[in-house]
């Protein structure tokens, strides 16, 4: 969608959005720092899943997005995760949120994961082995579909 006489983009705000992505690395395996330097630097494994990540979804500028909105995040992951489910989350936050001067990667659904302010993090039947499925809720709607979910 766009807005051609302001030559400006816009993206349709929604209070739900749900992505399926490949299973990120570990926020273990995703960082490391060089020998001797201070700095931690994204891994070619870290580096690799994004790569996919763009490719699936480029920039993310076709994704609706929820708006500059707390928000609270669920995260299924298939059944047979290695490791602890835990260690996925900041990797699938940051996937999530606007490209920006600190990072130069994300899709954009969320401005920022600092508004972030309800998490849920799961084992889902049903999910391809090695993939997982994002659904960003915006707050005021959280209880309900956190309801919704656990109903079924």
């Amino acid at each position: 969608m766009g807005n051609a006489k302001a030559g400006v983009t816009t993206r349709p705000i929604q209070n739900v959005v749900t992505l399926d992505l490949s299973l990120p690395p570990s926020v273990n395996s995703a960082f490391a720092s060089r020998r001797g330097s201070p700095r931690t630097m994204r891994t070619a494994i870290y580096r690799f899943w994004m790569r996919g990540v763009e490719e699936t979804y480029g920039a993310g500028g076709g994704l609706p997005w929820i708006g500059r909105r707390p928000y609270g995040l669920w995260i299924d992951l298939a059944p047979k995760v290695k490791g602890d489910i835990d260690n996925r989350v900041k990797l699938l936050s940051d996937v999530l949120k606007k490209p920006g001067a600190e990072h130069d990667h994300g899709l954009g659904v969320v401005e920022d994961d600092a508004l972030m302010k309800a998490l849920y993090v799961g084992l889902c039947d049903g999910l391809p082995e090695r993939t997982c499925r994002v659904t960003v809720v915006v707050l005021t709607e959280w209880f309900y579909y956190v309801r919704m979910r656990l109903e079924t």
